[in-house]
């Protein structure tokens, strides 16, 4: 009796383990709403980069006319350009020249800021 009710209760046992882990199917639909939600969010990320990348080049242009400005009205050394990533080498602190600052882009926009008398002006975009 006692090896028959062992064998009993092994059998009750065995029969009320469940399988733990995740079917094939869970898995599928878990990886296609994965898909999905990237497919939706990937361009609205790159397209909010490409914002930030044209932001940082408008604000590096009005930052180097600025500093023009005031090595031009104290006659002090021109800003380094190395400082400003946007802003092309070739950049000279005159009173009558413009500075240009391009953003890294898809499709690249330069912003212009037109100093007039040593004094910066507001900036202009080729959008």
């Amino acid at each position: 009796m006692n090896t028959q009710m062992k064998s009993i209760l092994a059998k009750k046992l065995a029969a009320k383990k469940k399988a733990n882990g995740f079917t094939l199917i869970e898995l599928m639909v878990v990886v296609a709403i994965v898909g999905v939600l990237s497919a939706v969010g990937l361009p609205q990320l790159l397209k909010a980069q490409d914002r930030a990348k044209i932001s940082v080049a408008q604000q590096e242009a009005v930052n180097y006319a600025k500093e023009c400005s005031i090595a031009l009205l104290t006659g002090a050394d021109d800003p380094v350009v190395a400082n400003y990533p946007t802003v092309p080498a070739a950049q000279e602190c005159e009173a009558g020249t413009d500075v240009t600052a391009v953003s890294d882009t898809t499709t690249p926009v330069t912003f212009t800021v037109t100093m007039e008398g040593g004094i910066p002006g507001t900036p202009s975009s080729d959008e």
